[in-house]
């Protein structure tokens, strides 16, 4: 196995543990963001067209995980129908603002632009080799 594909599935296992950790396990999860903040640098020295050696199958493996990734952030969101309390014309509506402003900063800190950015490169990779790109699900 290359080190690319290695860090790759490094990466998926600790973002796996972290997503399992519960919400209360702040010292665990800071180690293991640590420990993804390095792979990922370390992965971001090779270049693009790493991806290119690698096989479907992998490249498969990925994309199914990031996608499973922002299934997890969107499900973190705030609801904003249930928070508003009410159906149209309720006063509680303009509250929602703050909800939207807060689902806004807590999907940009969880690195879902990036996940999306990662998915694009991979989706591109794919289509180039006349590959079937699964639809999310």
């Amino acid at each position: 196995m290359d080190e690319v594909t290695s860090l790759i599935r490094e990466l998926a296992e600790v973002n796996k543990l972290m997503w399992a950790l519960p919400d209360d396990a702040f010292a665990e999860k800071y180690e293991l963001q640590m420990k993804r903040d390095a792979l990922r640098k370390r992965a971001e020295e090779y270049a693009v067209d790493a991806d290119k050696e690698r096989t479907t199958v992998d490249l498969l493996a990925e994309l199914s995980g990031l996608r499973m990734q922002l299934r997890q952030i969107e499900g973190q969101k705030i609801d904003l129908v249930s928070q508003s309390g009410g159906g149209p014309g309720e006063s509680g509506n303009m509250m929602n603002l703050g909800g939207a402003s807060l689902n806004a900063r807590m999907t940009e800190a969880s690195g879902a632009g990036r996940l999306q950015a990662r998915i694009g490169v991979i989706k591109g990779v794919l289509t180039d080799r006349g590959a079937e790109v699964p639809a999310p699900g």
